[in-house]
């Protein structure tokens, strides 16, 4: 766990417990209190860069969970919604953080 506000623990698809932490936020326009976030898990694709995964940060009974995102259209939006100029310079910094 690099930053413990940027960092979090969760069970992988193989039920391995692995550490992830968020790369990126990017604002829902349909929900402010629900933002969409990119996250690795720390292991390489075929071309030695760190996965990337997309999730939404739901909170439903006062506890905070994290929903993996596999739709390819949903992908898809919140790409294009994180090259707004704003989200690149939020997410900079946050990059910077985990240097």
């Amino acid at each position: 766990m690099k930053f413990e506000n940027l960092s979090f623990n969760m069970i992988n698809d193989d039920g391995i417990e692995v550490i992830c932490d968020i790369t990126s936020v990017i604002p829902n326009p349909q929900n402010s209190n629900e933002p969409y976030v990119t996250y690795t898990d720390y292991m390489l694709d075929n071309n030695d860069e760190f996965l990337s995964y997309y999730g939404q940060i739901i909170t439903e009974n006062n506890k905070t969970k994290l929903k993996k995102i596999d739709d390819a259209d949903l992908i898809n939006k919140i790409i294009e919604l994180s090259n707004d100029e704003i989200v690149k310079y939020v997410n900079k910094h946050v990059q910077e953080n985990l240097s």
